[in-house]
């Protein structure tokens, strides 16, 4: 589930969790053996993921760049 396009450059956020929620992605991480931000991020793709497929998300406006090539 990676990024769709070659040119695109991973975003850096900063996310409050609380702590419940850090505590399983730490136990997560370790379980699978990465770094807690690699797993955090697995963890956020999987969940729009699954709000994309129940309709959550609305579709992506088309870029100009697509937009042009459609023309």
């Amino acid at each position: 589930m990676r990024s769709e396009h070659i040119n695109d450059m991973p975003k850096r956020v900063h996310l409050t969790l609380p702590d419940p929620v850090h505590d399983e992605l730490v136990r997560w991480a370790t379980a699978r053996g990465q770094a807690i931000a690699t797993v955090g991020a697995i963890a956020l793709e999987i969940a729009i993921k699954q709000a994309r497929e129940a309709g959550e998300i609305p579709p992506a406006e088309p870029t100009t760049v697509a937009a042009k090539k459609e023309s």
